[in-house]
């Protein structure tokens, strides 16, 4: 079920949002998130959610509407849907997806964030979740430690997926070995969104 955003998540979110260079644009969005419904949803139900945060550490999915009005109807009607998912909340930090890789580069034009752009064949590749070899990383933030999140651009810098480093930025361009693990790509993405849709008659 739809719920309004509980002090804890708030925290999260407002870290996360931080980290990534855009956190004047918190402020101004209309965040709701999304319990798991399950066997037991009339028990989740009466659960708060500072408990699902908590002792159950049940995942969160965050949910942007498009204004205060959506954001209201969406926890008075509970819609299958509603807004745009751009991450969730799980054993209590945030993971971003691509809908919010794209608020990043949109609202964070200085590149002040974990990043990489590779040259086009690359790029081509990664859209099918292709990992990434170091040699074809033309350009980095000069931050990137290991075992991180980044974003990966095209040289375009279109969002085309999103990634876990395995080194930190001094190897990072390692030439013939794999340095960044693709999690998220907008080949599957989209399809994913496309059956969902199709599936529910949307």
């Amino acid at each position: 079920m739809f719920e309004i955003l509980p002090p804890s998540a708030e925290t999260i979110l407002k870290r996360a949002f931080n980290n990534w260079g855009i956190f004047s644009l918190y402020e101004k969005m209309d965040i709701v998130v999304k319990s798991p419904k399950n066997k037991e949803s009339s028990q989740i139900e009466k659960t708060s959610l500072e408990n699902l945060l908590g002792k159950n550490n049940r995942d969160l999915q965050v949910h942007v509407c498009s204004n205060s009005l959506q954001k209201e109807l969406t926890i008075k009607l509970q819609p299958a849907h509603s807004g745009i998912i751009i991450g969730q909340i799980k054993n209590k930090k945030f993971l971003p997806n691509l809908n919010f890789a794209e608020l990043v580069v949109k609202h964070n034009p200085f590149l002040n964030y974990p990043y990489v752009i590779l040259e086009d064949k690359s790029a081509s590749l990664v859209i099918y979740g292709r990992d990434i070899m170091g040699n074809a990383i033309i350009s980095f933030f000069k931050g990137i430690k290991e075992n991180q999140t980044v974003i990966i651009l095209n040289q375009n810098k279109d969002v085309i997926g999103m990634g876990k480093s395995r080194f930190g930025d001094n190897l990072i361009t390692q030439r013939d070995k794999i340095t960044i693990d693709t999690v998220q790509d907008i080949g599957t993405h989209y399809l994913k969104e496309e059956n969902k849709y199709a599936l529910h008659g949307d």
